[in-house]
């Protein structure tokens, strides 16, 4: 998912509001469609920048990202903040929507306007002063140029961008991404018992779901079930960890790929798991396996038995799924036509 953002008519107008205003301590902003757009301003409480910060506690909930552009003081010749909030328990998607989106904000309200960056994935990082006065010990310590200090939670999620990048553009190799790439070497080996389960998805039904082992970087094999059902595919998806799942949906020549990434799964493993997909799938092509769909959710309930079916195309499945949720139509009474 690779959406161009940009700021709406409305948030440009809202925004030079705002600069021009120095009672206004935060302009949050979200994603709206394919627009960013404004939210309420959000006034000082005080003359006081830490004073000010609990104000922002009711825009920094669990699993919704959001931009706060922030006046230091109350005055209106000072360079703003820009903050990207990103909690960890948001949906992957958004994630990568909004850590790919916040240069093109601050691109598109003007760079000169802006003397500092934070990416936050918890609201404690924002709502704390002592975090603020850590952020501003780090960068009198240590500024490379003009380029702000990046948390390690940010160079992460960077790499899990490159690793986007890199997969939209094509990347080769059998060690999963170890040879002709597009950029990064991220040798990986896989175990032999995972490459001989893909072997086994030219049959209808069949099932093979593949994790990492972070520390070894090595793909291994979770589950290889035969004659698996579309519900039992479903169900059988892990929520604790990412995977990569291969399903030879019933009925069909297709054969599905499913990369899921739980909320709750660690950059590291976010980072890890995104940069090496191209890598297996081509690992699966050399084992015989021909992916005819690839699909991405947070956690597998975000994609039902419906979609599958409308996804492969499968007209039988679809009335399957249908009738299963209808039950057993009301026989007509006899003698009546």
């Amino acid at each position: 998912m690779h959406l161009l953002c940009s700021a709406s008519s409305d948030l440009h107008a809202t925004f030079n509001d705002f600069t021009s205003d120095s009672s206004l301590f935060a302009l949050p902003i979200t994603i709206t469609g394919e627009a960013l757009t404004p939210l309420s301003p959000v006034p000082f409480r005080s003359s006081d920048f830490d004073a000010s910060l609990p104000s922002l506690s009711e825009h920094l909930q669990p699993k919704t990202p959001i931009y706060l552009l922030l006046r230091p003081s109350p005055s209106t010749n000072t360079n703003l903040i820009a903050i990207t909030y990103v909690p960890s328990t948001a949906p992957v998607r958004s994630k990568m929507l909004f850590a790919s989106t916040r240069a093109s904000l601050v691109r598109d309200l003007g760079l000169e306007k802006f003397g500092e960056n934070v990416f936050a994935t918890d609201a404690e990082e924002i709502l704390e002063p002592a975090q603020w006065e850590a952020r501003a010990r780090g960068a009198a310590a240590s500024k490379e140029g003009h380029a702000n200090i990046l948390s390690t939670e940010e160079r992460e999620l960077q790499g899990v961008k490159r690793a986007e990048e890199e997969e939209r553009h094509g990347t080769s190799g059998r060690d999963l991404m170890g040879e002709g790439g597009s950029g990064g070497r991220l040798a990986m080996k896989i175990t032999d018992d995972a490459q001989q389960a893909l072997s086994t998805l030219s049959e209808e039904g069949a099932l093979v779901q593949l994790g990492i082992e972070i520390s070894s970087e090595t793909l291994q094999l979770l589950e290889s079930k035969s004659g698996v059902q579309p519900a039992a595919f479903l169900s059988s998806v892990p929520t604790d960890r990412p995977s990569y799942s291969f399903f030879h949906y019933p009925g069909t020549e297709e054969t599905i790929f499913l990369y899921t990434c739980p909320g709750t799964s660690k950059v590291k493993e976010r980072m890890v798991y995104a940069s090496a997909r191209a890598g297996v799938l081509q690992v699966a092509k050399s084992e015989g396996v021909n992916v005819t769909k690839r699909l991405e959710a947070g956690d597998a309930d975000e994609i039902t038995e419906s979609r599958l079916a409308d996804e492969v195309g499968s007209k039988n499945a679809t009335q399957e799924v249908a009738a299963s949720k209808q039950g057993f139509a009301k026989p007509k009474r006899p003698g009546k036509r």
